[in-house]
């Protein structure tokens, strides 16, 4: 086993000022102290159970001198039966080679009877001195250069499912003294590779759900226009970031019509314009979303208008009972011949619109609103119509920017929204840019706590 060459202490002329008065016992001719320190730093570091019962090998060597190392697991085993999970010598070979007990668990061979068959048959620690075993029916010879053993059960949940087992060259090599600490010593180390084995467990689904999360992620990414879609008499911009993996904002612009001739949507026709907003972060309000969206999708007819489109998604989603779920949406049918917006919110903010021109004004499309979707099966939702005039720009956007707090615990509200809006021109790069640039600064290093979402859009 390796040597590990021990750390020193302080100087004490380091800490005379600091302990002046107070008596320090020397310490720094003791050689098991650093090893000690030494011992327990490498083991909390190590990530791996094989790793915590090498170092715990190679050290205890180092403090007590020890020749080998046996370890037994009689876990989910029948009374009587047990594996062998690592047998070490002093010049560090394996009886077993490099196997690792955990993931080689199965590769292992079931023993019963033997030397270790009798160490195991009870719960109870053993102190062996002239110890002689050879020809053993499950050994062989393996013990037969070590004249003395601590044989210590280590318990699990109340149960003695390991054992360690400690070997020396001379005849009487231990002492009870030794196995006494050795019984504590070994049963903390034990619980130490139980708790790395649970840490590493956590890590490798963390990992898993991590991907399941960033899977979601994807397919709600993928619900979104991608490209934009060119509406006539529309230019679009948007701007979309989520607080987590996947996020509940979503935005959505969808043909309304059949061409003449059946062949598939009409773009010169109406359109659909979408911005919602699932309760709650993560996957949860993502499938949320993609259920509005599903649900949206596949209305069976033409609508007739916005407030008969919310109806029917909030219908089908108070059916599914999504618990304390529920989305907020502003719907939008544009007619491009017209301008005309005929517009139902549920919940959401009001959008903003924006005369043409630096310092243009900024109104609010509030006339109808409701409550959220999927709170209230009976919820009715009324319809709002305005002409848009060209040039100006209507500004759609989700609760994360106007509850987004600043290091007061400000808000940047609406009106933030809306200060940024009057300073602005009306087009498209800057209508973005102004919301998101001072929303930057007004939160600064305070990480979102929402998803961000801004739709742009422009007459033309």
């Amino acid at each position: 086993m390796t040597q590990v060459e021990p750390a020193m202490p302080p100087p004490a002329s380091d800490r005379d000022e600091t302990l002046s008065g107070m008596l320090c016992v020397d310490t720094s001719g003791n050689p098991r102290i650093p090893l000690l320190m030494e011992m327990v730093a490498a083991l909390s570091r190590a990530s791996e159970p094989k790793e915590v019962l090498r170092i715990f090998s190679q050290k205890i060597e180092g403090l007590f001198g020890l020749h080998g190392y046996v370890s037994i697991s009689t876990r989910g085993l029948k009374p009587g039966q047990y594996k062998i999970t690592r047998f070490m010598h002093q010049d560090e070979s394996s009886l077993l080679g490099e196997s690792n007990p955990w993931n080689d668990w199965e590769k292992l061979p079931i023993h019963t009877g033997g030397f270790f068959g009798e160490i195991v048959r009870t719960a109870y620690p053993e102190l062996i001195h002239n110890l002689s075993v050879k020809d053993d029916t499950v050994l062989g010879n393996a013990l037969e250069s070590y004249r003395s053993l601590m044989a210590i059960p280590l318990f699990d949940n109340g149960e003695p499912l390991n054992w360690a087992i400690f070997l020396r060259e001379e005849p009487d090599g231990f002492t009870v003294q030794e196995l006494e600490q050795a019984i504590l010593r070994s049963n903390l180390i034990g619980n130490t590779v139980k708790n790395v084995l649970i840490a590493k467990q956590l890590r490798q689904a963390n990992q898993r759900i991590r991907a399941e999360v960033e899977h979601v992620a994807d397919i709600q990414r993928a619900l979104l226009p991608n490209p934009l879609p060119k509406i006539p008499g529309l230019q679009i911009a948007t701007s979309y970031e989520t607080f987590d993996q996947a996020g509940g904002d979503h935005y959505d612009f969808r043909p309304l019509c059949e061409l003449p001739d059946g062949s598939g949507p009409d773009p010169e026709g109406m359109w659909s314009i979408l911005i919602a907003d699932a309760s709650g972060h993560g996957p949860a309000a993502a499938v949320v979303v993609a259920m509005l969206h599903a649900i949206l999708h596949a209305y069976p007819h033409q609508p007739d208008s916005a407030a008969a489109m919310l109806n029917h998604a909030n219908s089908h989603l108070a059916a599914k009972r999504i618990e304390s779920s529920f989305v907020t949406a502003f719907l939008g049918v544009y007619d491009p011949k017209t301008k005309r917006l005929t517009y139902a919110r549920a919940g959401h903010n009001p959008p903003l619109l924006k005369n043409p021109g630096s310092g243009g004004e900024v109104l609010r499309l509030e006339a109808v609103g409701g409550v959220p979707l999927g709170v209230e099966d009976q919820s009715h939702y009324e319809d709002a119509t305005i002409e848009l005039k060209t040039g100006q720009t209507l500004v759609l956007y989700t609760d994360g920017i106007t509850e987004a707090r600043n290091s007061d615990g400000e808000m940047f509200g609406v009106e933030g929204i809306e200060r940024a809006l009057e300073e602005c021109t009306g087009q498209l790069d800057c209508v973005v840019k102004s919301i998101t640039e001072p929303l930057g600064r007004h939160q600064k290093d305070n990480q979102p706590d929402d998803d961000q979402t801004v739709v742009a859009m422009q007459i033309l």
